[in-house]
């Protein structure tokens, strides 16, 4: 016991402090009340006294009342005051916290009394300051020793874990505190007290009943230095969310038996609603016995060679489960865990469950200010604050670090360094343990993030990292072809299994007769069998008795619901009102929650939201989230939220929507990609257009800054249908005229530049927004558009190219007429390829060296150093394909050096893949090998989805030309892959076809005609090709009179646009397939133009089968 006024040590059973002479006052062991030494017995209670035993906790005097009102932050006050009259005479359930700072005394000694006062106080606003973060209220304060109280006067169901919380981060700060070394001991119970008047001095006046404040104080005394000691009755209710040591029995003066002790060693890593119900008891884990044997085999075989594991099953199957119990299997390994969710309103959030795994992976709580954030990731990384921005831009946008300005690059290439730097990540941790990488609900997963895991599976394949993923039967997951799959599908649990998780949940087996009809309707699902359990029991139906389960009724009278739909719908009926209409609230949330939006959102409902949470989780339809957001909900299971919400009239969900955008919207520090994916989510399915279009177009702006691309147009595409509606109703209103064009030119745009799905409707929209820019004079919008409105009408009518390139090349007077000169060159360089494709090679190359003599005379090269390099790239391949292959072969060189300085590995993949095909069309095998595997290893790297099939041609090819032993599924998956990605037709179909032919890919060769006849062509030499390649399909399937038709197609196209190449490639197939059949070959002549054309090319892939074929043809005219 301390002295009140000076903190010295109380000697034992003295009246008076022996260092300044205050008099000691004790509380009673009964009531606390506040007693003279001497009374043998209370005069409030009426307890015998027995000497020796008081406890010490002095009366505050005037001035700490004044310390303590000074510090108690203004919004905790105001809360404290609204509780006023509320509370009188309540008895409520708090834990209740003793802190003393040790070593008093000796420190007192040796400072002067103004230097310890100091030092006191800086102590006492650390403990004050952690105890009001966590809303909690220091009610005495004596000296260096406190009583602080959590759950009154204001309520909080978590009020348990905010105390240890509280404590915790009193030891921390301590701990940092510079120069002071100070420790204190800290004490903490949970128990009932009757709760007095709040004054106007914010003075709490608390009566313990029992022992409640006693034995906290009581654990203070017995704790070590800069150690937390916590009650068993505390311990059960934070377990999970602490790391606690078990301190056995503890000798407490005063009391007969001993009482169990538990010490606080830290927060728990991140804790699951899983790991959270494991706490308090989980059903057996039935059934799934070989399926964890199966994961753990996989996890054995992460040696050099990383394991990628689907998990598929329907909804309530148990996947989940089966995750947490695997994880707990590895309890005794070193292995490091990523772990992510998908959510079905997370897909609107590009990266979300990335975003969630690394702030989870660098332990970052919600609301905590940027340097803090920054810190603790400068910490875990390893590097200085300042170089995070620049070696990890995407993360930074992850996780909203405002780390200044990053380097001026496109945001594909920064995109790409990002998946560079997080596959880093993982690979360093990698090379210390094994690293196993969750991800949870994968039919959820949002474009951008399934472009980001596909990089990651295809860096990390030789790392020891485990994937395991999880995910519905219906939306199973392709994943590129060379890597380690195993898919585990999840069976319905047999009848003898479904049994045992029903007398789980019940404690006992029940009625035969109830059991088989539950089974029955359970249909091997574990969730559906524990909830229609529990619901039997919390209706009433079922009740237990003395270790046994008994019905409360016959059982023809025990209704049994026919889904999982119906057992939660009965579930959520017989809420009380209040939670009920908090879970369905919620629900308008999404998956997950904060309390403070859940009140704000239910703000005039006169509803206690701790009260219907504390009632939610108790019931398992909520969780927490995590322990670093003790704040934070989320359903327990999917169907449990869209049950809730469904229960919601249409006019109620468009009004909650619009009421969480709102909410949202005005919430500081709410202003993220992420917080504004979520407020253009809610206000699209609202009644308030403008808001919604105003929201969708700043998600959609940053989408496509991060990039995501898919994400923007999906974005832009509801911007542009919610705009339109806004635009009937206000014909005349002009912002909603340009929030139309604007959103309609953005989802035109992203469509066409990316090969996007909805074509048709993207061109609609581009008609549209024509329409508008035009009416607005808006030139830079109306050149954009007549371009993107051309190549809609290429790539979607058979016969449109021409009229296509009849828009681009008005596109493109459009910007020259307004003197919109950077718009003109990026049209030009579009134009260009264009030209080249229908064999105007003149043109092409007078459109593209314009552009490039405009950058070089205009410092282009530096300042537009991407759109430089771009326009060398689009002149690499017109040279190419107007057959100026040395011209080609020297500008690509000198491209892909400087596209590997900028740099650009989009353009770096682009050259040396062409690089490639020119190698091999000229027998350089081993060249092309090299070039092809560089240009697909980074197509792969950055998921160029468009680069994969040529480049993934190319190099099996010129590795069956080598005789190497080739791994061609390898190489077919990467072909499969892009084909699939592209809506747009391929330029270098030859080679394609030619690699599927070459393994004996009968059925692949034959899906591949029948994509190149469905698809529009796209001008004369793509048709040369695409005729060319058709032909050497049909030749291989034996359908010679097709393969000839397809060849004198292509024949007449190469000559009529001097396509010498192709004119030559298709002269050859012709004269192979005429001979085989026995019909009439291409004249000598032809066949000897076409041989000079190889060899004046130096085409030596196809010179010796045209010497032969040209002898063949001579040795018929002399025979006939």
């Amino acid at each position: 016991m301390r002295c009140a006024a000076c903190g010295a040590d109380v000697i034992a059973g003295k009246r008076f402090c022996h260092a300044c002479g205050t008099p000691v006052a004790v509380q009673c062991r009964g009531c606390g009340a506040t007693i003279d030494p001497g009374f043998r017995f209370c005069p409030d209670c009426g307890l015998q006294q027995n000497e020796g035993v008081h406890d010490a906790v002095p009366p505050p005097a005037s001035d700490a009342i004044t310390w303590l009102s000074r510090h108690i932050p203004t919004g905790l006050a105001h809360k404290i005051r609204a509780t006023r009259g509320a509370v009188a005479g309540e008895r409520k359930q708090v834990t209740v916290l003793f802190c003393d700072l040790v070593g008093s005394t000796a420190i007192a000694a040796g400072l002067d009394p103004e230097d310890y006062a100091e030092l006191l106080d800086r102590y006492l606003e650390i403990v004050c300051r952690e105890v009001y973060k966590f809303e909690g209220i220091v009610t005495h304060l004596a000296g260096d020793g406190l009583m602080a109280l959590f759950g009154a006067p204001l309520a909080h169901e978590d009020a348990p874990q905010r105390a240890v919380r509280a404590a915790l981060g009193i030891q921390e700060t301590l701990g940092r505190a510079d120069g002071d070394a100070l420790q204190a001991r800290i004490g903490i119970n949970t128990g009932p007290v009757v709760v007095g008047n709040v004054g106007n001095d914010l003075k709490m006046d608390y009566t313990a009943i029992g022992d409640t404040t006693n034995l906290a104080a009581r654990l203070q005394a017995l704790a070590e230095p800069g150690s937390v000691l916590i009650s068993e009755t505390t311990y059960r209710l934070v377990r999970g969310f602490f790391e606690v040591r078990a301190l056995g029995p503890l000798a407490i003066r005063g009391k007969a038996d001993r009482v169990p002790g538990y010490e606080v060693v830290g927060r728990s890593e991140l804790v699951t609603p899983m790991a959270i119900a494991s706490e308090r008891g989980l059903t057996p884990l039935v059934g799934r016995t070989a399926e964890l044997a199966r994961l753990d085999e996989s996890f054995r075989r992460l040696g050099n060679r990383a394991q990628i594991v689907s998990v598929v099953g329907d909804a309530g199957s148990g996947k989940s489960r089966l995750l947490y119990e695997f994880k707990r299997s590895l309890a005794g390994e070193s292995a490091v865990f990523f772990e992510g969710r998908c959510s079905s309103l997370g897909r609107a959030v590009p990266f979300y469950p990335f975003l969630t795994m690394f702030k989870h992976y660098f332990g970052l709580a919600t609301g905590e200010p940027p340097d803090v954030v920054s810190g603790k990731v400068a910490a875990k990384l390893g590097v200085p604050v300042e170089r995070i921005a620049r070696g990890y831009p995407l993360l930074s946008r992850f996780i909203s670090l405002p780390l200044g300005a990053e380097r001026d690059a496109p945001a594909d290439e920064l995109k790409r360094e990002s998946f560079d730097a997080i596959a880093g990540l993982v690979l360093t941790e990698s090379q210390d343990a094994p690293v196993v990488m969750t991800i949870e609900d994968l039919h959820w997963m949002d474009e951008s993030s399934m472009e980001l895991l596909r990089s990651l599976v295809v860096r990390l394949t030789s790392a020891r990292v485990m994937v395991l993923v999880t995910e519905r039967p219906d939306a199973q997951t392709t994943w590129p072809g060379h890597v380690a799959l195993t898919r585990i599908v999840l069976p319905r649990l047999a009848d003898d299994d479904v049994t045992a998780i029903i007398r789980g949940v019940a404690g006992a087996p029940l009625p035969a007769e109830l059991e088989y009809r539950l089974v029955e309707k359970a249909e091997g699902s574990p969730f559906f069998a524990e909830e229609m359990t529990r619901a039997l029991f919390e209706e009433g139906h079922l009740l237990r008795d003395n270790g046994r389960s008994r019905m409360t009724r016959p059982l023809e009278d025990i209704p049994i619901p026919g889904s999982v739909q119906e057992v939660v719908a009965a579930r959520l009926d017989r809420l009380p009102p209040e939670a009920k209409r908090a879970i369905q609230i919620a629900a308008v949330l999404g998956r997950q929650f904060r309390r403070d939006q859940l009140i704000l959102m239910l703000d005039g409902d006169a509803i206690d939201v701790d009260r219907a949470l504390g009632e939610l989780e108790q019931r398992g339809l909520l969780h927490r989230k995590s322990v670093l957001a003790g704040d934070e909900y989320r359903f327990g299971e999917s169907v449990t939220q869209e049950v809730a919400y469904e229960g919601l009239l249409l006019k109620q969900r468009r009004q909650l929507h619009e009421r969480a955008g709102l909410l949202l919207e005005a919430s500081p520090g709410e202003q993220s990609a992420e917080a504004r994916a979520l407020i253009a989510h809610h206000f699209a399915r609202s009644d308030n257009r403008a808001k919604a279009v105003e929201a969708l177009l700043h998600a959609a702006e940053d989408a496509e800054r991060l990039p995501a691309y898919r994400t923007a147009a999906d974005f832009f595409r509801q911007a542009w249908d919610v705009a339109e509606q806004e635009l009937a109703a206000h014909p005349d209103d002009d912002a909603a005229r340009r929030a139309t064009l604007t959103a309609a030119l953005g989802f035109c745009r992203l469509t066409v530049l990316f090969g996007l799905p909805h074509l048709a409707e993207a061109r609609r929209a581009g008609e549209r927004a024509r329409t508008l820019a035009e009416a607005f004079g808006d030139h830079e919008s109306l050149a954009g558009l007549c371009y993107f409105l051309g190549v809609t009408t290429m790539l979607m009518q058979r016969d449109g190219f021409a009229r296509g390139l009849e828009l681009v090349e008005e596109g493109l007077a459009v910007a020259e007429r307004a003197g919109l000169r950077l718009t003109s060159m990026r049209l030009s360089r579009g134009v260009s390829l264009h030209y080249a494709f229908d064999g105007r090679f003149e043109l092409a190359r007078r459109a593209i060296d314009w552009v490039i003599d405009e950058l070089e005379a205009s410092d282009g090269r530096e300042r537009l150093a991407d759109l430089y390099v771009s326009a060398r790239s689009v002149r690499d391949a017109v040279l190419a394909l107007a057959d100026d292959l040395d011209a080609a072969s020297r500008s690509a060189l000198d491209t892909s050096e400087l596209a590997g300085r900028i740099p650009n590995r989009t353009i770096r993949s682009m050259t040396t893949g062409l690089l490639g095909q020119i190698h091999l069309m000229r027998g350089e095998y081993a060249e092309a090998k090299r070039c092809a595997e560089e240009s697909l290893e980074i197509a792969e790297a950055i998921s160029n989805l468009g680069t994969l099939p040529a480049a993934a041609a190319v190099a099996l090819l010129a590795g069956l030309a080598l005789g190497e032993t080739v791994a061609a599924e390898r190489y077919l998956a990467a072909i499969d892959e892009g084909l699939t990605a592209s809506s747009s037709p391929q330029l270098n179909v030859r080679f394609i076809g030619d690699a599927l032919l070459s393994v004996g890919d009968v059925d692949r060769a034959r899906r591949y005609a029948e994509r190149l006849r469905a698809q529009p062509v796209g001008g004369r030499l793509r048709e040369v090709l695409v005729a060319t390649a058709l032909g050497d399909i049909a030749s291989s399937l034996g359908e010679a009179e097709e393969a000839e038709r397809c060849y004198r197609r292509a024949i007449g196209l190469a000559e009529s646009i001097g396509a010498r190449s192709g004119l030559a490639i298709a002269t050859l197939g012709a004269a192979e397939v005429a001979t085989a059949a026995g019909t009439r070959p291409p004249s000598s002549a032809q066949l000897a133009q076409a041989l000079a054309i190889v060899r004046a090319l130096r085409l030596e892939r196809y010179r010796a089968r045209l010497e032969q074929a040209t002898a063949g043809s001579r040795e018929a005219v002399v025979a006939s």
